[in-house]
């Protein structure tokens, strides 16, 4: 499973969704929807201009979470891999 990490990275920053619109051009609800971590497809264009506003790698925008096995009683344990 992958997550968005936007908003770990852009809060530090004093960055907000509305400010991150605005700056990017990208439409507030797709950010939001990043922010949120509910965006299940977003362009290059998109991860770029987040990446270049935030001065960090497209990749660091999101990060894989490994879900081991299922264990005993049906519950799965997530790992996040950075």
């Amino acid at each position: 499973m992958i997550r968005w990490r936007l908003r770990e990275i852009a809060e530090p920053e004093r960055w907000n969704i509305k400010k991150l619109s605005e700056k990017t051009g990208l439409a507030y609800k797709s950010v939001y929807a990043i922010w949120k971590d509910t965006a299940r497809r977003v362009d290059l264009d998109t991860l770029d201009k987040l990446a270049s506003i935030l001065n960090v790698q497209p990749g660091d925008l999101f990060a894989y979470i490994q879900q081991c096995p299922i264990k005993e009683f049906g519950s799965q344990e997530n790992h996040e891999v950075i």
